[in-house]
């Protein structure tokens, strides 16, 4: 499994937040750890050898986290920006959408900028009724995040937001 990266599906998004599938502490930390970038002999965790195995298979196996194709080792970069995700325009976002990427940035902002952006995220984020609204908020947040020094892991939310998008 050295080499393998590992990146978190909607529904192992929605368990960050959720906590609905009564994860064992040990596996939710993994959870947490595993960011579409870290291989997992990256990753900082307890578990080790065959248990370390069963548990990523596990929350394989229940559609939490899933490999990124064709990948041994790092993530290449470049990965999209703010600025790829689809051009600013007036088409409305739907709510499963908005709901989606509002969940991924809430968890960024819990698991990487200690809530600075709890406030920021109900009253902008939420009220993004449309790309160009949508954009400017991701700006925003790429930018904050890049300069706390997880611009790398921005990167991995903003692919997964361009496959919400893109739905």
């Amino acid at each position: 499994m050295q080499g393998v990266v590992y990146r978190k599906t909607q529904q192992g998004l929605a368990e960050m937040v959720n906590r609905s599938s009564g994860l064992a502490a040990k596996s939710r930390q993994l959870l947490i750890q595993i960011d579409g970038i870290k291989t997992t002999d990256q990753l900082v965790t307890t578990l080790s050898g065959r248990e370390l195995l069963q548990a990523l298979l596990e929350l394989e196996w229940d559609g939490m986290v899933e490999k990124i194709a064709g990948q041994i080792g790092p993530v290449p970069a470049p990965a999209p920006t703010a600025a790829a995700i689809p051009a600013p325009s007036p088409i409305t976002l739907g709510s499963k959408q908005l709901a989606q990427i509002r969940q991924i940035v809430y968890i960024s902002n819990n698991t990487h900028l200690r809530g600075e952006l709890d406030e920021w995220i109900d009253r902008v984020l939420g009220q993004c009724a449309d790309l160009a609204g949508l954009h400017q908020c991701l700006q925003h947040w790429e930018s904050l995040m890049t300069s706390r020094g997880h611009g790398a892991v921005a990167q991995s939310y903003l692919q997964q937001i361009s496959a919400i998008l893109r739905r």
